[in-house]
């Protein structure tokens, strides 16, 4: 399916650029409205806001991203906790209380307390155990580092569908206010006709009743277009007076005709690590069988006190140390739930590239829908305002009813409402096909740097 080229998509973007409509006269705001007012987000700085800007906005401000971050933050730390084993380690001990010890033949009850000691040790070799522990926790700060980069994607893809909405609305908002004074121009013409005697007032009843409908429309798409403001707001933390139209960026955005480099995409390579940082848990855990190999140097004071002799004790060692379990019964356990993570791992993996692939191809299909969606419904306005003007002629002869020349009009409108949905529906997936690739930041030239890149 891949190997069709996706032609003339970028050709059926026209330019979505409405001027915001007036707000609907309501009645005076009560004590509530009030409450809810201020709710609003505060303005942002500036009064005018871009697609770009806004992505930025919301992946510098984002908790997920900063959850993200921090994540990696300890999978970095986790590193360096499991390269400690390999340096020397300072300890000391101290104890109070009697002990046994010989001399020859004999032995003898010591009541003295036993002095304090300091021991350096440094591990010489654990059979694999601490490099298999050093490999995971590196391919799981690899992972962590990917995953920045996933939430970032997301994140711009969510803020960047949130300005489109915000743009799709405005549209539909400016044609609902079309279209009421549309039907308010064509009931000052019926008007004009009824009073001259040549129309029934029945007729003039019937244009008023449309124009309630289309103004119980015109409020309605302005709630959703304050709805959707007020969503990118929350998310850039204010809202802004304009927005910038998004078409000229969107229509340069390239397309592909092959699938994804799978290998490439942040979220296959973190399923990647994710693999890896398991195999290398269960190389770590079958050497927990084995000994570890180190030296240690120490010293210790000991007190002495029997039969009325007293005295102290300076011992110095420099050992050989082996040290491991004789047995531990939890430890086949430990490997089986090691391979089950590697096996979860792996299905990851194909369950990112299945993701990806099939998000891929919707995202196509839909700019492919949607190119004839728009060419579709251009077609239909375009016939519709030709037959308005015939039904208007037809009408003022008798020939046709009021309610033909009023659908005539309500033709036009659902025709561009249904043809500004076609556009923006095809804006979002060429949005979603970049993301898709991995290419959507880089693409809207965000330039917001992330820890994991």
């Amino acid at each position: 399916m891949f190997g069709l080229p996706i032609a003339g998509c970028s050709d059926t973007l026209s330019s979505v650029q409405p001027s915001v409509p007036k707000p609907v006269a309501v009645a005076k705001k009560s004590e509530p409205a009030k409450e809810d007012h201020a709710l609003r987000p505060n303005p942002v700085k500036g009064n005018r806001i871009g697609l770009a800007d806004a992505v930025t906005m919301i992946i510098k401000r984002h908790p997920d991203l900063k959850q993200a971050t921090a994540v990696l933050a300890r999978s970095k730390a986790d590193v360096g906790a499991a390269r400690s084993v390999w340096y020397p380690q300072l300890t000391y001990q101290a104890g109070v209380g009697p002990s046994m010890f010989s001399d020859g033949d004999s032995s003898r009850f010591n009541d003295g307390a036993q002095g304090p000691g300091v021991a350096l040790n440094q591990q010489i070799w654990d059979f694999g155990r601490s490099a298999g522990a050093i490999d995971s926790a590196r391919a799981a700060e690899n992972q962590r580092s990917q995953e920045v980069i996933v939430t970032a994607d997301k994140l711009a893809e969510k803020g960047a569908l949130a300005f489109l909405d915000v743009k799709r609305y405005e549209a539909l908002a400016a044609e609902a206010v079309k279209n009421s004074a549309a039907l308010k121009d064509l009931r000052g013409r019926i008007q004009d006709r009824v009073l001259a005697g040549t129309s029934d007032r029945s007729d003039l009843m019937l244009a008023d009743v449309r124009i309630e409908g289309a103004r119980g429309e015109e409020i309605q798409a302005q709630t959703s277009l304050m709805a959707a403001k007020v969503l990118l707001a929350t998310l850039i933390g204010g809202m802004p007076e304009k927005y910038n139209d998004p078409t000229p960026v969107i229509s340069k955005l390239p397309l592909y005709n092959t699938e994804p480099e799978f290998d490439q995409l942040p979220a296959v390579i973190a399923a990647d690590q994710a693999e890896k940082a398991s195999a290398a848990k269960i190389r770590e855990t079958k050497a927990e069988i084995f000994p570890r190999v180190g030296v240690q140097v120490g010293y210790n004071r000991n007190y002495f006190s029997n039969n009325n002799n007293s005295g102290q004790d300076d011992n110095y060692t420099a050992l050989l140390t082996v040290t491991g379990d004789l047995y531990k019964p939890g430890h086949k356990y430990a490997v089986q739930a090691a391979e089950e993570d590697r096996r979860a791992a792996e299905a990851m993996k194909a369950s990112a590239i299945l993701d990806i692939r099939g998000r891929a191809r919707q995202a196509r299909e839909n700019l492919i829908g949607g190119k004839m969606r728009i060419a579709a419904y251009q077609q239909q306005e375009k016939n519709a305002k030709a037959s308005r003007e015939i039904f208007f002629e037809a009408y003022t002869l008798g020939k046709r009813t009021l309610t033909e020349l009023l659908d005539a009009e309500l033709n036009i409108h659902q025709a561009a409402n249904n043809r500004i949905l076609a556009e923006y529906d095809v804006m979002a997936a060429r949005l979603q096909y970049q993301n898709v690739y991995g290419k959507l930041r880089q693409s809207l030239g965000v330039t917001a740097t992330l820890m994991g890149e």
